[in-house]
């Protein structure tokens, strides 16, 4: 009667590392070509009606030494295999010759990640995102190659497959702190490291300030100050931080002020400041601007003499006066 040999390849269930729907799964996944294999798999060969006093099973591996197939034999060697077995019955006769080869894997992918857009980093180590940023988890796997890529970003517990989604964006989240964290499963169920971080998303632009150190006047809707007034610029961000303020004198270019120390105006007349800040991660704040003239020029005073009478009655005469030199302007708040 013709005996059937065949190969049966038992893994082992691996425990549960996440959530029940995510659990890894371990198999021998076949890429269309060849099988992948979980390190420590079993290989137990059986033949139909199989009469252990007919004859042995025999087999190979890797072209060794040839062995009588007793018990399930563990693949505890990671890479490419052949494995082969026959039967020899009570005479020495060997028949049903039949060869396998398949891969072990035992080594699950790495996970790394790739971010697209808006970074910072600073100098602590804290790295700082907006919306606008793309953040995507991969696994490198040199065998069988990567099945799923688990992530979340709620610190929920639950995660979901994002292998194949591209980059995940930080959409409708409040600015502060997120926890992410991924990891990474092959075709046969190998799981890499947990990759966990705290990134914080800012979408926040600065608030920035226009200070000056004397009071402006304001007179018939025009608001005057002193041309020797100090102009002081300062910008705050809670998060990633102030990296620049520009301004711009009277609608010209928006340049970077670096100076950190109090302004004047270019010149006495009329002008319009402009000012905003960008942060680290490039929000930038809305223009504040400043309107203001520092050619306060008052009407002079004209004299008039009045002379009452004797029924009650007042005579008013505006008088001639000569015109003498102006004095010089006066000197800067503070100084004689």
């Amino acid at each position: 009667m013709k005996r059937i040999l065949s190969i049966v390849l038992i893994t082992m269930a691996l425990a549960t590392v996440a959530a029940q729907d995510t659990a890894p799964v371990r198999k021998v996944w076949n890429n269309g070509t060849i099988d992948y294999i979980p390190l420590g798999t079993e290989f137990r060969l059986e033949a139909e009606n199989w009469n252990p006093d007919t004859g042995s099973i025999f087999y190979t591996y890797n072209s060794g030494a040839s062995t009588e197939y007793t018990t399930p034999v563990v693949l505890d060697e990671e890479g490419q295999f052949t494995l082969a077995w026959a039967t020899h019955d009570v005479w020495g006769t060997v028949s049903n010759t039949k060869s396998y080869t398949g891969i072990v894997d035992g080594t699950a992918p790495a996970i790394k990640f790739l971010i697209e857009g808006p970074v910072y980093t600073d100098e602590a180590g804290v790295v700082y995102v907006t919306n606008q940023t793309g953040i995507q988890l991969f696994g490198e796997d040199e065998l069988s190659g990567t099945e799923h890529i688990y992530l979340d970003t709620t610190e929920s517990g639950t995660m979901e497959d994002v292998l194949g989604d591209g980059f995940v964006y930080l959409t409708d989240r409040e600015d502060g702190a997120i926890y992410a964290e991924g990891y990474a499963v092959d075709y046969v169920g190998n799981v890499s490291e947990t990759l966990g971080a705290y990134v914080y998303l800012d979408t926040t632009a600065p608030t920035v300030h226009i200070d000056i150190d004397v009071p402006p006047v304001e007179t018939s809707g025009v608001q005057y100050i002193s041309p020797f007034t100090k102009i002081s610029l300062t910008a705050q961000d809670e998060l990633s931080g102030v990296d620049a303020i520009y301004l711009s004198w009277n609608g010209a270019e928006f340049a970077r002020y670096d100076d950190k120390t109090p302004i004047i105006a270019p010149e006495k007349g009329s002008h319009t400041l402009q000012v905003f800040a960008t942060d680290k991660l490039g929000n930038s704040s809305e223009v504040s601007e400043l309107v203001f003239s520092t050619d306060l020029r008052l009407n002079p005073a004209e004299l008039y003499l009045s002379v009452g009478s004797q029924t009650g009655s007042n005579s008013t005469t505006k008088a001639e006066a000569e015109e003498t030199a102006t004095p010089q302007e006066p000197a800067p708040i503070g100084e004689k």
